[in-house]
């Protein structure tokens, strides 16, 4: 194992001795030792299951751990208490979102706080409140304004907005120890960078930033350390200079992941199965764009470009305002998501926890809920004949399980996106969409997750996905149409699908530099 990038002038944040933690006969985190040292950003990595998030909660006092010690600046740190974990000054930012969705931003940011904006013992002066909620947004650079306003609900703000305010959260608590569990899973490169710039801030004051990350890519860019997980054991312990992409994976996994360029387009000259012209919804267009059959088209922007709300549009989620949709040929105008399921259309949206899954019904029941009708027998469905189509559609996509009776909410997040695939392609749909269909899993499922897309592709699905990772389209699409405001600025293919070009379509700048984005809160 490789010496941490430490000194031993720093000093340590949190001390962990021989901490531990299991679900029933399987020991999901165990570490003899392990310390953190202020002034780092130190990233931690490893495939779901692998004890990262046990990891950060036994921290932030939200896993009752079975056994061990925890000091944080020498105090020690009692299982199982947030209250106590949060007066020490650690602070978590959870991939899970835990806001209360019918309160306002002002209130979820100041929840489980004394604030200070009371009149009297018990009345709050609402303006007040007000007035502490924006400092709080804007200390990370994120207007009150552009969200719609701190006394907004949460629960009607879009995914990445919601991660924001998560960190704003935590941010507003001036901690010592901030965890950072996937904070970035739903932000574009440019929320990303402030957000980064965040953490730096928190380092460069002596706190110590633990950032969980699937994008291996920015845990290298902004890690000073990188701790990596797997069964929950400490496997190593390494300098920026020694994390390479292919070190970190191989200690991951244990072995090789790589993925090939999509399947070729079968008639690339042939019309396009789904066609757009002038296009318009909230938010979006006019825009043109084709996918045609067996193609993988990405959908690229920075936040709040329209991503979702083209994805949505034509699922029949969102209604159009105006222009035209065609499928293979044929007028298509949704009403409602049930349309777009008539039309041949399945859609994989952002938050599976929210929009796709129903946690405590077993997988066989995730699976099969939209072709109940099929699979039942003069209205009448047989539990059996339930099971057995659930364990085909699961087994065909890969979902790691024990039973198709056990629960979704007891799989990883790599297999519960598994289970969503295998729900979508049990319509045999003629147009997937995906918006964000590897956020929240690792590695190596995201390597199995582009062998599905692929696959489909392969059978003839034409594939329309949006994605705030860069990478990733790049890796899996065969075209790249880049929004800006709610319209197309750009279709790149092959070697012109560069981060440089897409970044730059996308900011609206008219160079072919890199696009300048900002490195701390405020900018």
């Amino acid at each position: 194992m490789a010496e941490p990038t430490s000194t031993p002038s720093r000093a340590v944040t949190a001390r962990l001795r021989g901490v531990h933690k299991s679900y029933g006969p399987v020991r999901v985190l165990d570490l003899p030792e392990l310390d953190l040292h202020g002034g780092q950003v130190i990233g931690v990595v490893g495939e779901n299951g692998a004890g990262k998030s046990t990891l950060m909660g036994t921290l932030a006092g939200s896993v009752h751990r079975d056994g061990g010690d925890i000091e944080i600046d020498g105090v020690p740190l009692p299982p199982g208490s947030t209250e106590a974990a949060q007066r020490l000054g650690v602070a978590l930012v959870s991939q899970e979102f835990p806001l209360v969705g019918q309160l306002s931003v002002a209130e979820n940011l100041l929840l489980g706080r004394r604030p200070r904006v009371t009149r009297g013992r018990f009345l709050v002066d609402r303006s007040a409140l007000k007035a502490e909620a924006e400092a709080m947004l804007a200390d990370i650079g994120l207007s009150a304004k552009a969200i719609g306003g701190v006394h907004r609900e949460v629960r009607s703000l879009p995914v990445p907005t919601r991660q924001m305010i998560e960190i704003a959260k935590a941010w507003g608590r001036e901690p010592k120890l901030l965890i950072l569990d996937e904070p970035t899973s739903a932000l574009g490169p440019v929320e990303a960078a402030m957000v980064f710039g965040l953490a730096r801030q928190v380092a460069d004051r002596g706190g110590t930033v633990l950032f969980i990350g699937h994008r291996l890519d920015e845990v290298r860019e902004i890690s000073d350390r990188i701790l990596v997980l797997r069964n929950g054991r400490l496997v190593a312990d390494l300098t920026p200079e020694e994390a390479t992409e292919a070190r970190l994976i191989r200690e991951m996994v244990g072995g090789e992941i790589s993925h090939l360029a999509p399947p070729p387009v079968a008639d690339p000259d042939a019309a396009p199965y789904l066609s757009l012209r002038g296009l318009t919804a909230a938010g979006l267009g006019p825009l043109d764009l084709d996918v045609h059959a067996g193609e993988i088209v990405g959908v690229a922007g920075l936040m709040g470009s329209g991503r979702s709300r083209l994805i949505h549009t034509v699922a029949g989620a969102q209604p159009a305002t105006g222009g035209t949709m065609t499928l293979a040929g044929q007028p298509y105008r949704p009403h409602g998501p049930a349309d777009g399921t008539a039309a041949g259309i399945s859609l994989i949206p952002e938050d599976r926890k929210e929009q796709s899954l129903v946690l405590f019904a077993p997988i066989a029941a995730n699976v099969t809920v939209a072709i109940l009708r099929r699979i039942s027998s003069r209205g009448l469905l047989s539990p059996g004949r339930q099971r057995a189509e659930g364990r085909k559609i699961a087994e065909g996509v890969r979902v790691r399980m024990q039973s198709v009776d056990q629960p979704v909410g007891s799989l990883s997040g790599g297999n519960q996106q598994r289970v969503v695939f295998g729900r979508a392609f049990a319509t045999k749909p003629r147009l997937l969409l995906l918006d964000e269909p590897t956020r929240g899993v690792d590695v190596g499922a995201k390597a199995e997750i582009y062998e599905l897309i692929d696959g489909a592709a392969a059978e003839g699905m034409a594939v329309l996905v949006a994605s705030s990772e860069l990478e990733e389209l790049q890796l899996i699409c065969h075209r790249i149409a880049v929004l800006r405001r709610g319209r197309v600025t750009a279709v790149l293919s092959g070697d012109e699908a560069t981060k440089e070009r897409i970044m730059t379509a996308a900011a609206g700048t008219t160079t072919e530099s890199p696009v300048t984005v900002p490195n701390g809160a405020g900018q």
